[in-house]
């Protein structure tokens, strides 16, 4: 290939390795974020929680110890000075005040006027008193709010049970405002740090994968002139030019994208495209050199290009994918083909793409034996063959392309259409190996 060739595959090559480190940097930069943020954010939660839970133990206290009175015989100076208590409590920070006797029977209520419909929303979640000694909490953000709910054992001065605590205590705003930003601060200083931990890699990366990049580029070259030089011997030999090469791979590679291919079924129709007659290398030159038409016995002899492009094949494992095309490119739909006369869609998809644009380009060009036929009358005859030797649905799929493609490379020089399909085809030999 040309010099001008040689700088398109390297810089194939080149963007595409770019790519690839971009995006499994982003994926291992997401994934580090997602998982070291998370195990920050459950830290910070978690400090919050106990942060949270250490101002209400300190301030519900106030019924424990030295304040302490017997909750089931409460006389009137007890019940007021209790309910004193209780609501200097909901004039701060909690919402709701109930006290239990050790029955766990409800003998005082405070709550904060107007916070009715707070103390009837969350009232599914109280009540789960705790064990004998323990405590329970949860923790709930309703409206905007940080709302725990919790229920505390009342113990009296020698650590003798009197009863239970139970309170909605509301974070104030400043408090929670103030957790906020710490979290967030937080949380943007891990991703900024994982963030300029990723840029930092991308030029050591590089660097370290500056061999692979090149040996890529000259991978991706070598295997694309290998491709190349066998598919221009044969049509040297059978006295054609590359262009046709060329052309049927431009073909095939477009109605392959068209009807939504996979990557590497287009990668292996491009190669059968660029191999599709490379048996013809072992058929003698007064067969394959004919200007006339085949004896039964010379067609016969003919014929047996096509086991002898699989034997050529069966000899590298990265031209294998070009199988499909090579072998089954001469069968037809409703069977009549060969060499094994498969039927309709037992044909492989890749073969049958490629019957159709080989015999479009074929009516299309001119040979030593026929004038090209004009585009309107190569599709006319795709028409009329479809359901017998095309794929119906591909026939129609391709009909669509077909004026476009034809007026794109008709007529095109055999080293431009060289340059055109190497720039189209690079990506899916380099996404392959």
């Amino acid at each position: 290939m040309n010099s001008r060739i040689d700088s398109r595959t390297a810089l194939a090559a080149n963007q595409f390795i770019h790519r690839k480190i971009l995006l499994r940097l982003f994926l291992g930069w997401l994934f580090l974020s997602v998982a070291v943020g998370g195990g920050v954010l459950w830290l910070e939660v978690n400090r919050i929680r106990q942060f949270v839970h250490e101002l209400a133990l300190r301030e519900s206290a106030t019924f424990s110890g030295e304040s302490a009175h017997n909750l089931e015989q409460l006389d009137s100076a007890a019940r007021q000075h209790l309910a004193e208590l209780a609501r200097q409590l909901v004039n701060q920070h909690f919402l709701v005040v109930e006290l239990y006797d050790r029955n766990k029977q409800l003998q005082l209520e405070a709550i904060r006027p107007g916070q009715e419909v707070a103390e009837q929303g969350i009232d599914r979640y109280r009540h789960r008193f705790p064990q004998v000694g323990e405590f329970s909490h949860e923790f709930h953000f309703i409206r905007g709010g940080l709302l725990l709910v919790i229920l505390v054992p009342l113990k009296g001065v020698q650590d003798s049970p009197t009863g239970y605590f139970e309170g909605i205590y509301q974070v104030d705003r400043q408090t929670l405002n103030s957790i906020k930003d710490d979290l967030l601060r937080t949380l943007l200083f891990v991703s900024l740090g994982i963030t300029f931990t990723t840029f930092l890699m991308y030029p050591i990366i590089l660097t370290l994968n500056r061999g692979l990049i090149k040996l890529s580029g000259d991978l991706l070259k070598g295997n694309l002139e290998l491709m190349n030089v066998l598919g221009c011997a044969i049509a040297e030999r059978d006295s054609d030019t590359n262009s046709h090469n060329y052309r049927v791979t431009f073909y095939a590679l477009r109605l392959g994208e068209a009807i939504g291919l996979s990557r590497e079924n287009i990668h292996d129709l491009i190669a059968g495209a660029f191999l599709h007659d490379v048996g013809k290398i072992g058929i003698r030159d007064p067969i394959l050199l004919k200007p006339g038409k085949l004896t039964p016995e010379e067609f016969e002899v003919m014929k047996t290009h096509v086991s002898l492009g699989v034997d050529i094949l069966s000899k590298s494992s990265w031209l294998s994918g070009a199988r499909d095309v090579v072998e089954f490119h001469h069968e037809k739909y409703d069977g009549t083909g060969y060499p094994q006369g498969l039927k309709a869609e037992a044909i492989p998809l890749n073969a049958r793409i490629f019957a159709i644009v080989d015999v479009f380009d074929a009516l299309t060009s001119k040979r030593p034996y026929k004038e090209s036929w004009t585009m309107p009358e190569a599709i006319a005859m795709l028409e009329r063959d479809s359901g017998s030797h095309f794929d119906p649905q591909l026939v129609k799929s391709f009909v669509m392309l077909a004026p476009d493609l034809y007026q794109k490379i008709s007529g095109v020089e055999a080293h431009r259409l060289e340059v055109m399909l190497q720039h189209s085809i690079a990506r899916y030999f380099l996404a392959a190996s």
